[in-house]
This record gives C-alpha cells, sequence and structure tokens, in this order.
C-alpha cells in the first residue's frame, strides 16, 4: 500500500533510481526485484507504480527496454540506450569548455538552465580536483585564425518553439523580414520546418514554404528571382535566417514533408551554403611550399593526392565546387594556381583581376 510521502513530487527521484538500479543490475532482471529496492530506497508503496514507472522509462528515448525470457510469469527489464551518468574527468571537462566555447563563437547559445548547468559542471569539474583554475586564468580557449563575424541577434524564445515544432511534427506561421524583396518590410510564411543548420554565426532554418502572403501590391511575381534566405515562393523548399523571423507560432494546418527531403541533397544545400553545379568537380591545384605544408597536415580532402613537380607542388581530388572552396583559394591566392576546372580558374581570374582594379584606382 502507498504510503503518503510516495506521491507525484518524487516521480522524478523515483525514476532516476530505477535507472541506477538497471544500470547497476548489468543484465537483465524482474520488476519484483526492482520494486523490492525501491521500497527500500522509498518506503512501501505498490509494484503497480514500479510497473508504471518501467513502461515509461521504457517510451522515448527507451531508457528501459523489455527483455523476452522464459519465464512468462514474470516482466524483466535491462538498461535502455538513452542513460547516460554525468561524470566527467578534468581532461574530459577541459575538453568539453573548449567546445562550449567555440560553440559560442560560432552563434549556439548557451542559454537554457541544462546547458548552463552543464557548463558550470564543466568549469567546476577542471579546478576542484587541480592545484590551478585553469578556465579562470584563460587557460583553456578556442580560437580561429579567421575572420569570424558577430552572430545574428535571434530571439532564443523563437528557436525554442522551431525546434519543438519539429520534434511534436508541427506547422508554422512565421513572420519574417525578407532580403531582397523590393521594398516589403515583412511577409508571412506558413511553412514546414524539416531542418537546422548551425554555420557562420548564424542559425539557418531549412522549411517546405505552403503558403504565404505578402503586403498588397508587394508579392513577387510569378518565377521572378527571389532574394536568397527568403522563400522560393509557395510549394518549395527554402532557407531562412533565424535573426530576420520576427515572429513565429504554431500553426493547426498539417503540412506534410515534401517527397524523397534530404537536407545534404545538393537542392537544399544550395540554399544553405552556395553551392556551384550538381557534381562534385576534378579539382587541380599548384601550391607554393607553403601552402603544401599546411594541406599535408590539414588536408582539403581525405582522399587528395600532393605530389611534387618541377614547378613547385601540384594537388589533385574531388571536391563540391562551394563557396567555401572559392573563399578558400581567394584568401590563399598568393599561393594557389588553379589549373583545373577552367571555369573555376577563369572565376578566380575574374576576381582578382577586379580586386587588382580597384587597388590600381587609387
Amino acid at each position: 500500500m502507498a504510503v503518503s510521502k510516495y506521491n507525484a513530487p518524487d516521480r522524478d527521484r523515483r525514476r532516476k533510481t530505477l535507472r541506477d538500479l538497471l544500470k547497476k543490475a548489468g543484465g537483465a532482471i524482474s520488476t519484483e526485484a526492482l520494486h523490492v529496492d525501491m521500497v527500500k530506497a522509498f518506503g512501501g508503496f505498490s509494484v503497480r507504480t514500479t510497473r508504471r514507472d518501467l513502461e515509461f522509462l521504457a517510451g522515448k528515448p527507451q531508457f528501459a527496454v523489455r527483455v523476452e525470457l522464459p519465464d512468462r510469469r514474470r516482466r524483466y527489464w535491462k538498461l535502455g540506450r538513452g542513460s547516460l551518468d554525468l561524470a566527467l574527468t578534468p581532461p574530459d571537462a577541459m575538453t568539453l569548455t573548449a567546445i562550449l566555447q567555440h560553440a559560442d563563437r560560432f552563434g549556439f547559445r548557451i542559454e537554457s538552465d541544462q546547458l548552463v548547468k552543464l557548463r558550470n559542471y564543466a568549469a567546476t569539474e577542471v579546478w576542484s580536483r587541480s592545484e590551478r583554475n585553469m578556465i579562470a586564468e584563460g587557460r583553456i580557449t578556442s580560437g580561429t585564425r579567421f575572420m569570424v563575424l558577430k552572430p545574428g541577434d535571434y530571439n532564443a524564445d523563437h528557436l525554442i518553439t522551431i525546434q519543438s515544432a519539429m520534434e511534436d511534427d508541427q506547422s508554422l506561421k512565421i513572420v519574417y523580414r525578407p532580403r531582397d524583396s523590393g521594398g516589403a518590410e515583412t511577409c508571412l510564411y506558413y511553412l514546414k520546418p524539416l531542418a537546422l543548420s548551425y554555420q557562420d554565426s548564424n542559425v539557418y532554418l531549412s522549411a517546405y514554404v505552403a503558403e504565404e502572403t505578402w503586403p498588397e501590391g508587394q508579392s513577387p511575381a510569378h518565377g521572378s528571382p527571389r532574394g536568397k534566405y527568403s522563400s522560393n515562393g509557395p510549394g518549395q523548399t527554402c532557407v531562412l535566417m533565424l535573426h530576420r523571423i520576427e515572429d513565429v507560432q504554431t500553426h493547426l494546418a498539417e503540412i506534410p514533408d515534401p517527397p524523397g527531403y534530404d537536407v545534404h541533397s545538393i537542392e537544399v544545400q544550395k540554399d544553405l551554403m552556395t553551392i556551384h553545379g550538381e557534381k562534385d568537380i576534378s579539382l587541380e591545384l599548384r601550391l607554393s611550399d607553403n601552402l603544401q605544408n599546411r594541406l599535408s597536415e590539414n588536408p582539403l580532402t581525405d582522399e587528395q593526392v600532393l605530389i611534387k613537380t618541377a614547378q613547385g607542388w601540384s594537388l589533385k581530388c574531388q571536391v563540391r565546387d562551394s563557396q567555401g572552396l572559392r573563399l578558400f583559394l581567394l584568401s590563399n591566392a598568393a599561393d594557389i594556381q588553379v589549373v583545373a576546372p577552367a571555369s573555376l580558374r577563369n572565376y578566380i581570374y575574374g576576381v582578382l583581376k577586379e580586386a587588382i582594379a580597384k587597388y590600381s584606382q587609387d
């Protein structure tokens, strides 16, 4: 019979204790055996409560798993795949601290209570068993040699609403500030959120737009070019910038995912990353000794081939022709000559020619 102290407020502690018992068991254990230990921990109460807790743990994300054994009179359980007891060694805590610092630098905000607790826990573990506080002294840090723009200023509540809608397979109604829209300050999208991408100091939402509403007289003409990082039009996928969302609410309309949607497909990546062409290109570069040294330690791709030639170093690989590749080539232009393909070589040459012309005007 249940005692008065064993009620709803103890639910989380009960389930945490059950997970600990399953972990300690190391294998299959019956409901009745688990209940005996639960009574020792909490006092007398009905085995039905233990059964309900186990059934809950067996749901998402499967903290417990039911095991089929010959003894049909009892149910047996083992630890599921979703269990984790947080216990970090100081080296692990140092690594996690650096990861969180690096994430914050690129727009991953550590704002929720649980993530703040995780960050603080890691910081505590670094110095609690050490002679000095290396985090306070700035000895655990992260950085990049490249210029990192400040993250876009998005509303953290908007991100939570989008994440929750994705978890629950819901649709959204979004008030958005489109880019290059011909004068419209905001428009309204009814869409299905599909994927989130954290990149280049911003958070991007890949979505399928079912319907859109524009201010009177400002709707883009059918088939006209759309600004990047705004809707591509009803019935199409697009990518939106989180910091351009003015308001977001869940919407009752059931908008299905587009057939065959894949966030890694060329179609989606063209909106996310700016991809030139449908297939990888056969890239051939001529490198200086300085850049050969760098790319031998930090390869452009896993399959790249570096060969010493009379003109220096030759690099060949298959790679996607993306905005990132072109920015890399331009930022190292003094140490790189693009040999092939001709289209990429001509592009780099044209950009450098324009840059030289600008500098020659002074």
